[in-house]
């Protein structure tokens, strides 16, 4: 008997990577079952079961044969999926540098935030802890990424954030690449001038393999490479002038007015 396939919508409640395996609220399905909460399997590459988390609102394709079933195809909110079409393969130079996040290392909301060193479009050392007295967002993007509703979408809202900010006359924003080894800081700053970012408020930032991904572990963002592009979970956080986590979002929900606010906040707390 073949295989049949059901498109699948739902909420991650639950994820056991060790197992590849999520907990799901779903909606019902097609001509095959109603709504329900249930445990499946994930027949995707193994890091993608890493990269979800409980909240995430998913869309997958349900496979059914015979006694056994499984999601495959999963995108979510908090997921970069892989373009279709030929890709440019990452070189051994690429493949041999790269480091990956360590997962479940993010710091919680109300924890201090570990001082980084990375440096910036400009060639300059940018600490974290340098900003004391002021909120700062923090994002994590690419500037070969080729899906719109991702990192193109994240520096457009930046930009709007950056104009507030302009505006109101505080804060700071710092975009940190999870290409290091191709996002260079001429390759950044060109990016920078594309987007018309000042480098005295928003930075682009860049380091080694270890360096950007012992980054990307504070913030609980995951990555790597497939198929000459990087997969990767988006998140946006703001530290407060203390250096402490003061939010997090996950996937691509959030809007310019959210992190305007919750820098507002932050610096009156």
């Amino acid at each position: 008997m073949a295989a049949r396939r059901f498109p699948f919508k739902g909420i991650v409640r639950e994820v056991d990577a060790a197992q590849s395996k999520i907990t799901v609220e779903h909606e019902a399905i097609q001509d095959y079952m109603s709504a329900m909460t249930m445990s499946f399997p994930v027949r995707d590459d193994p890091q993608v079961a890493k990269l979800l988390r409980p909240g995430d609102r998913i869309e997958a394709t349900l496979v059914v044969e015979k006694d056994r079933y499984w999601l495959e195809k999963i995108l979510t909110r908090g997921f970069v999926g892989t373009p279709t079409g030929p890709v440019p393969t990452p070189s051994p130079e690429t493949k041999a540098g790269f480091v990956t996040p360590v997962p479940n290392r993010g710091v919680g909301v109300g924890d201090a935030v570990p001082d980084f060193a990375l440096t910036d479009q400009t060639g300059s050392t940018v600490r974290l802890s340098q900003f004391r007295g002021e909120p700062v967002a923090v994002t994590f993007l690419y500037t070969r990424c080729p899906i719109a509703t991702a990192c193109p979408m994240t520096t457009a809202k930046f930009s709007k954030i950056d104009a507030m900010l302009a505006e109101k006359k505080f804060g700071r924003l710092l975009v940190v690449t999870v290409d290091p080894e191709r996002d260079t800081p001429a390759v950044l700053a060109d990016y920078a001038k594309k987007v018309g970012a000042d480098p005295k408020r928003w930075s682009f930032l860049t380091g080694s393999p270890a360096d950007v991904a012992r980054v990307a572990s504070i913030f609980g963002v995951v990555y790597y490479p497939e198929h000459g592009q990087m997969i990767h979970s988006q998140a946006v956080a703001v530290v407060d002038p203390k250096g402490r986590l003061a939010t997090v979002y996950f996937g691509e929900t959030w809007q310019p007015e959210h992190i305007l606010r919750d820098l507002e906040n932050a610096r009156k707390a």
